[in-house]
């Protein structure tokens, strides 16, 4: 039997943990560490070059830095122009003590693990053997988005079905854990990337499901975004129902100002800042990966959603009836929904309290929505939403 998560386990993680403790929320000063990439004692700065669509409106400015005393400071110009790329947007690692540029987001070097994901509107395959890499985030349907994609697309994809683990298929999926950081470690040593056994690798760790990547086999991400908000309430929910022991007594007030919850947990994944203090760096560092790497799905339009991922990947129906299959697992999927959101009122006290808690996903949630709208039109000639 699977250890149920505490009230205290970030984000519904399968651990045990102690009782619920109350947070301060008094600020923390940390410094915008550059072990972003792993790399120390390098840091992070980002500078201008030449591109082709652009993201947010006219005559867009906005700086940002973190304190001019800092040794690791993080200087972001952004600069969005109508008509405009935003791969002008880049950033390289640098080494502080001797300037040495060690890597940067469009260059070759192996350093930087954001070279193992495509650019998201680069040609397919164009630099050689590509795999779909699903970022998954809780209660964002991506339970039904991996049925779909098994059983109305007929893709291969990787999730501990049976213990133990084996280079086996059970009911179409290949029986390897790909959504904890031991079964991510056995997949990169047995090259599950490589070995051409998965279509898609679905994780909801960021960074280390990159690093089954590689250069000369890269990921072209795809993921969900849920408001932060119904996505806190539904997480909430549904682990107060299924380990109701563990909850007794506590109010998703109280677990969202524990030690219990990870806050922002979008924008810490893609910056790799899983513990500490947030800053506006972060939320910047989220939005360029966001933009560049991704093609941005919102939860609240699946249908839309997966129509772009099918244009995108280029995926074919099984047996010509993939959206019936599709609009099939979504319908059990809403249903299962309705269970777990829709009780906090918007603009209700609570309402803002998961808002405040969650401000940086919650800005670039909103950003997500300019990058569908933008990527629409851009990617996919559909300037509206199919619901």
């Amino acid at each position: 039997q699977k250890n149920a998560p505490s009230a205290t386990s970030p984000r519904g993680s399968m651990t045990s943990a102690p009782p619920i403790r109350q947070r301060k929320l008094g600020r923390i000063t940390v410094l915008f560490a550059a072990a972003l990439f792993v790399l120390v004692g390098a840091k992070i700065h980002f500078t201008e070059s030449s591109g082709s669509h652009q993201l947010l409106d006219d005559n867009d400015d906005v700086v940002i830095s973190s304190s001019p005393n800092s040794r690791r400071q993080l200087q972001m110009l952004e600069k969005f122009r109508r008509g405009q790329d935003t791969s002008h947007l880049n950033f390289e690692i640098y080494n502080e003590a001797t300037g040495e540029t060690l890597s940067s987001l469009g260059d070759e070097n192996e350093a930087n693990p954001l070279n193992n994901l495509v650019d998201s509107r680069s040609p397919l395959n164009a630099n050689g053997r590509e795999t779909a890499f699903f970022f998954h985030i809780r209660k964002s349907k991506g339970g039904a988005v991996k049925k779909i994609m098994t059983y109305c697309f007929n893709l291969r994809r990787a999730e501990k079905m049976t213990s133990p683990e084996s280079l086996t298929f059970v009911d179409g999926v290949l029986n390897i854990d790909t959504q904890t950081l031991a079964g991510l470690k056995r997949a990169q040593e047995t090259n599950l990337v490589d070995s051409g056994l998965v279509d898609v690798i679905v994780s909801s760790y960021f960074f280390e499901g990159m690093k089954l990547f590689n250069p000369t086999h890269q990921g072209r991400a795809f993921t969900f975004l849920p408001h932060p908000v119904y996505q806190t309430e539904g997480l909430y929910r549904f682990l107060k129902k299924r380990y109701p022991e563990n909850f007794q007594g506590v109010d998703i007030a109280d677990w969202v100002q524990s030690d219990a919850f990870t806050d922002n947990w979008v924008v810490r994944s893609l910056a790799n800042q899983h513990s500490g203090e947030l800053t506006e760096d972060h939320l910047v560092v989220a939005k360029i990966i966001l933009a560049q790497k991704f093609v941005v799905g919102i939860s609240q339009y699946p249908k839309e959603t997966l129509k772009r991922l099918v244009m995108y990947y280029g995926w074919n129906e099984v047996n010509g009836k993939g959206f019936d299959c599709m609009n099939h697992f979504l319908s059990l999927e809403n249903s299962e929904d309705k269970l777990f959101e829709g009780k906090i009122e918007r603009g209700s006290e609570r309402w803002r309290l998961l808002s405040m808690v969650n401000k940086y996903d919650m800005d670039l949630y909103y950003y997500a929505l300019q990058l569908f709208a933008k990527q629409g039109s851009t990617l996919f000639g559909r300037p509206y939403v199919d619901k």
